[in-house]
């Protein structure tokens, strides 16, 4: 039977082997847990940042297109004011 862990002890094990840089075999044997449950939350949490990024960089993709817009629009309404001035 498998035993079940809770988000709290993932999240503190996967971030000890990702952003600290322990060994997963160090990490896995403080907190009791097999190398091959480690191993398993490392890799879902690495496939996590990947959907996560994606969707990031395609939100700031769109912001950058409305902003582009947007700067475009004021140059044109500035060179209009600017023939008017002279």
């Amino acid at each position: 039977m498998s035993k079940t862990y809770s988000n709290e002890i993932k999240s503190l094990a996967t971030k000890r082997v990702l952003f600290d840089g322990e060994r997963v075999v160090d990490v896995a044997k403080d907190l009791e847990i097999g190398q091959s449950t480690l191993y398993s939350w490392i890799k879902a949490a690495n496939q996590d940042d990947c959907s996560n990024g994606s969707l990031i960089v395609k939100s700031l993709k769109q912001r950058l297109n409305e902003v582009s817009e947007e700067r475009d629009i004021l140059i044109k309404a500035a060179s209009i004011f600017a023939k008017e001035l002279y």
